[in-house]
């Protein structure tokens, strides 16, 4: 099994890419599904995150995002803390997701926190999609209906654009519209699905 990396920072594009991805044969894991499903109903995961944070971080069975994202975007022992028990879950879910697919299957793990993880070193290939900071913000802001301010601070808790690009093998910028990148990241995928990347 080959397995590729995907990471950039909130808003960057790595959707586009993925689809794109999907599109030419790569199977892809999104690795922020994976978390929001764990979340989504009780489960060992969301017992740690209440037990880490409180009950009032579980709303109806499920994490009360209105409630956590303030909470730790704005503070980086918390994120750290709800990151150290969320990558713990989402990597045995993930081992146990890559066991069901063929040793010839090429796999995308579209994985915002690729490094923070630690998933990094599981991959024989890491893509990281860069974009305009501004940009991010705007896309962020209608993307998920929150204020520019919000937007910053999520930003600004995920690794730098500088870390993204001296870490990853393969940089895409997304810097020159829609259509530019989309078709770049076409390109970048079939390569990539036809072993020559």
């Amino acid at each position: 099994m080959r397995l590729i990396g995907l990471c950039g920072k909130s808003g960057s594009g790595k959707s586009v890419f993925a689809a794109n991805s999907r599109e030419a044969g790569i199977e892809v894991i999104d690795c922020d599904a994976v978390y929001a499903e764990m979340v989504s109903h009780p489960s060992p995961c969301l017992a740690d995150i209440a037990r880490a944070f409180g009950e009032k971080a579980v709303r109806g069975g499920a994490l009360d995002r209105a409630y956590m994202a303030p909470l730790v975007f704005a503070d980086a022992k918390k994120l750290a803390r709800l990151n150290r028990i969320t990558h713990k879950h989402i990597k045995a879910k993930l081992r146990e997701m890559l066991a069901g697919y063929g040793e010839n299957a090429t796999v995308l793990l579209d994985a915002p926190t690729l490094f923070e993880s630690g998933i990094d070193a599981w991959c024989d290939l890491v893509i990281g999609v860069v974009a305009p900071y501004e940009e991010c913000v705007k896309r962020i802001t209608e993307r998920d209906g929150i204020s520019a301010e919000r937007a910053k601070e999520r930003l600004d808790s995920q690794i730098s654009e500088d870390f993204i690009r001296e870490n990853c093998d393969v940089i895409l910028y997304n810097d020159s519209g829609l259509e530019t990148f989309a078709a770049q990241s076409k390109a970048l995928a079939e390569e990539i699905a036809e072993g020559k990347i």
